[in-house]
This record gives structure tokens, C-alpha cells and sequence, in this order.
């Protein structure tokens, strides 16, 4: 693991200071050259000494070398109540297509049939995210669930392609999510090391039921942003092209859409059946 610094020609300078005052005040910005130097700071509470919203760090997945964003300190509440702090980084670009979840034939709702079910906790998705077989097990959630089909639910987990170091830090975390009108609206909640973003955590404002959640500090930090700032901020890259990626969240009026991000970076959605581009979130507690 390492920490990346991309500056601008014009900060550069400015960044050199401000690492050098960084460097005196704690004398240890040489010493953080694994995640587990990173866990250490986190577990201290220190993380905010160390870390800004927009910081790079890298680690592989599928052995390839990923930029990963810090986009919260203490943003998410370790589900182990013996630890407080967490550090929240997200993939910066979309690491490759999945489905979110499978059309469901015997589904008496008929959006469900043809294009699958927006509800995350039942999502092919979010099992996929947490496991890490090196052949991934889909296991139903519900009477009318059917096993999603290709890649990447033929092959292995997704912690079992991260990197280990990296897997070895990050834990559980207490997340919600709105729950679609025709489940009977509200929230559910759930505990996991890997997630999908919600609507809430990227834009702001609400739909449907979204007690606990709120932007994460990267994000709200586009708020204030130019325009076209905060929008590139919300772009991501699949081999170099602009690619919708996928939240967690449901278009609480619809059974079949959860909500995603298009290439220009707006909110929209889609059909549940369909193929976006992953952006996971972990924390480092």
C-alpha cells in the first residue's frame, strides 16, 4: 500500500509544505507504508491528523493496482461496539461490470419478472460484495429470488480479489437503506465490510426513508464546488470511458430500479437485471 499525492503543477509547491509541516508535527508520515500502519492510526483516533476527504491510497484488486478515495473519517459506525473509529475510502473507478440482481420469473409482481428486484438486502450484489469464496455460493433470499448468472457470479468472491493486507483492516459497519413503496416503504438495516453507496451519501437530500444516513465528506464537499467540479467528481472510468456505476439505493416508487450514476455524473436508474459499473466502499476500523 501506498499513499499517492496528485498534485496540479501549480500545488505542487504548496503540497511539499504542507507534507513537510505534516512531517514535523507527527514524525511519522515516513512510517505509514501498510494498511496496518493505517488500521493503527484509525484505532487511535488519530485518522483526521493523518487523512482528508480526497486522499489516494492504492491497493490491488484482481493483482492490479486500484486508487482508492478516503471519503469519510468516522462517517460509519463500527458493528463491533468495542471499536469507534472507521475510516471509509471507495474504489475511485468502477473495478468492473456486475448485475445488481437477477429477474425474478415467478415474481407475482410483474417489473420483478422481467427486470429484478431493487431491494439491496436481497441482492445478488451485496452477497457477491461480502464474500470470499474463490467460488462465489448465491444463496436465496426470498421465495421468489433466482440466481444471478456470469460474470462475476461464476467466479470468485470479491474479498477473495482484494488485497489481503487491505482485507485484513477493514471491518463491518452499521449501514441503512430505503426501502421501495411496494415492500411497504421504511428502512432496512444491515451490518457488512463491503457496500454499495446510497443516494443520500452521494447527493444529499432524501428519498424515501433515510434515518441515519447523510453525505459522506467527500461528496459534500462537491456541494460547494464549481459546477463542473462537482460533477467530474462524480464520474467514473471503465477502462478509460465514462461508465454509469451503481448505489444501493431504490427508486422508492419502482420495484425493479435501484438508483445509479450516469456518465455525467446525475442520479438515475435502471433496471436491476442490468450491468453497471462497481464502486464499492469498505472501512478501515
Amino acid at each position: 500500500m501506498e499513499i499517492l499525492n496528485l498534485p496540479t503543477a501549480e500545488q505542487f509547491d504548496e503540497q511539499i509544505l504542507v507534507l513537510r509541516e505534516i512531517a514535523g508535527k507527527m514524525g511519522l508520515v515516513d512510517t505509514i507504508s501498510s494498511w496496518k500502519d493505517v488500521q493503527a492510526i484509525v484505532r487511535r483516533g488519530q485518522a483526521q491528523k493523518y487523512f482528508a476527504a480526497g486522499d489516494a491510497l492504492v491497493a490491488n484488486y484482481d493483482s492490479n493496482p486500484v486508487i482508492w478515495d478516503v471519503i469519510g473519517i468516522n462517517h460509519d459506525t463500527p458493528t463491533d461496539t468495542a471499536r469507534t473509529y472507521s475510516l471509509t475510502i471507495q474504489a475511485r473507478d468502477c473495478l468492473q461490470n456486475v448485475q445488481f440482481d437477477a429477474p425474478e420469473p415467478t415474481n407475482p409482481d410483474t417489473n420483478r419478472q422481467q427486470y429484478g428486484n431493487n431491494r439491496y438486502i436481497h441482492s445478488a450484489i451485496k452477497q457477491w460484495l461480502n464474500s470470499d469464496e474463490t467460488s462465489f455460493t448465491w444463496v436465496s433470499q426470498h421465495e421468489y429470488d433466482e440466481a444471478p448468472t456470469g460474470a462475476p457470479y461464476d467466479g470468485v468472491g470479491y474479498l477473495a480479489r482484494l488485497d489481503p493486507d487491505l482485507v485484513e483492516v477493514i471491518g463491518a459497519v452499521d449501514k441503512q437503506v430505503a426501502v421501495a413503496t411496494v415492500d411497504g416503504g421504511g428502512q432496512d438495516t444491515f451490518s457488512d465490510k463491503v457496500f454499495l453507496l446510497s443516494r443520500v451519501e452521494v447527493y444529499g437530500g432524501d428519498e424515501g426513508t433515510v434515518t441515519g444516513e447523510s453525505p459522506y465528506a467527500y461528496y459534500a464537499n462537491l456541494a460547494g464546488a464549481p459546477t463542473t467540479d462537482a460533477i467530474a467528481g462524480r464520474i467514473k472510468l471503465l477502462s478509460e470511458t465514462t461508465r454509469y456505476w451503481w448505489l444501493r439505493s431504490p427508486r422508492v416508487g419502482y420495484s425493479q430500479s435501484p438508483r445509479g450514476v450516469v456518465t455525467s455524473g446525475a442520479v438515475v436508474s435502471s433496471g436491476a437485471r442490468d450491468t453497471y459499473g462497481l464502486a464499492p466502499a469498505c472501512c478501515i476500523i
